[in-house]
């Protein structure tokens, strides 16, 4: 399940994963500092896309995803030294984890303690000038392992959000501050329209949309404030359309967007479209949905996009089970 890396959103010419950092040496004339190994992001991704049936892939996907587990943090990376773990990946491998049963008791308020360590000094602690908001969480944590500095980036909020907000409605103590201003900060993101140029780690803003919409799917408080302005969202960006807007991955996560807060308007043809991409051997062709921050460093694969569109088609249909 190796992604790709791509320097070209279409994905026209690309690269093993564990070539990457080679191929960013010889493409862009820079070092990223640490060697790429087997990555777990379809795994980590993928398993809350499964189908209820699949248990036993579920199983399979859990166990790989031990591989990147550093206590209640996860990594990117199967190898420890690859690169440390990071706040998105924990949390959303929490998240799929607690989704198929497959997280014994206590587990969750474990990862989210760590997550909420994870969280921005406040305001009197923060250096000058403050370069994050005081009690949003990061996308790293400080702990000296290899510089990255602290950094917020709204999709990374969002699904840290579904893990420390579902901790919270179990008993997870001394959260409410985190989780304020973590929301407040997404919040803004969607309702300022800054969604719309991506992030950091996301390069299209269909990440970030779907990512709050399974906030609006699990929380009655998150649904009101952001199942509108997501709606309005999705119109806005299928009417100023684009090559972005066909990509498969991108269709897909409008789609589970539209389901998870209820929009059936434009289902039919969200499926027509991501019908008429399916290849021949029943999978979607790769294209970007991470980016290694800064760099033109995009990432996908086959298997990713195909979770997503199968995911999409089966959640969009009539009677379709989560």
């Amino acid at each position: 399940m190796l992604s790709q890396v791509s320097f070209d959103p279409s994905f026209a010419r690309s690269h093993r994963i564990t070539g990457a950092r080679a191929a960013i040496r010889s493409e862009l004339g820079v070092d990223v500092g640490f060697d790429f190994s087997d990555d777990l992001s379809t795994v980590i991704l993928g398993l809350s896309l499964l189908p209820p049936e699949e248990d036993v892939l579920a199983g399979s996907f859990a166990r790989l995803i031990e591989r990147g587990r550093a206590g209640h943090r996860v990594r990117l990376f199967a190898e420890e030294g690859a690169f440390p773990a990071d706040t998105d990946c924990t949390a959303v491998a929490a998240q799929g984890l607690l989704e198929k049963d497959l997280l014994p008791d206590g587990e969750l308020a474990a990862f989210a303690g760590e997550l909420l360590r994870a969280a921005a000094p406040p305001e009197g602690e923060l250096p000058e000038p403050a370069p994050v908001l005081p009690g949003v969480v990061t996308v790293y944590w400080d702990d000296g392992r290899l510089v990255r500095g602290r950094k917020h980036d709204p999709v990374v909020c969002a699904n840290v959000l579904c893990v420390l907000k579902e901790a919270d409605r179990q008993g997870l103590v001394r959260a409410g501050e985190v989780i304020e201003a973590t929301q407040r900060y997404v919040v803004e993101h969607l309702s300022s329209g800054a969604y719309r140029d991506g992030s950091r780690y996301y390069p299209y803003p269909e990440a970030f949309l779907h990512s709050v919409s399974r906030l609006a799917g699990r929380f009655g408080d998150c649904r009101e404030l952001v199942a509108a302005p997501l709606a309005e969202a999705l119109r806005d960006l299928e009417a100023a359309g684009g090559a972005d807007r066909d990509r498969s991955i991108n269709v897909a996560l409008r789609t589970i967007t539209a389901v998870n807060i209820g929009v059936t308007g434009g289902q039919p043809a969200r499926r027509r479209l991501l019908a008429r991409q399916q290849g021949a051997d029943g999978a979607w062709p790769a294209s970007p949905y991470y980016r290694l921050g800064r760099f033109p460093v995009y990432f996908g694969s086959r298997v990713l996009s195909t979770l997503f569109a199968a995911s999409a088609l089966r959640l969009s249909q009539p009677g379709g089970r989560r």
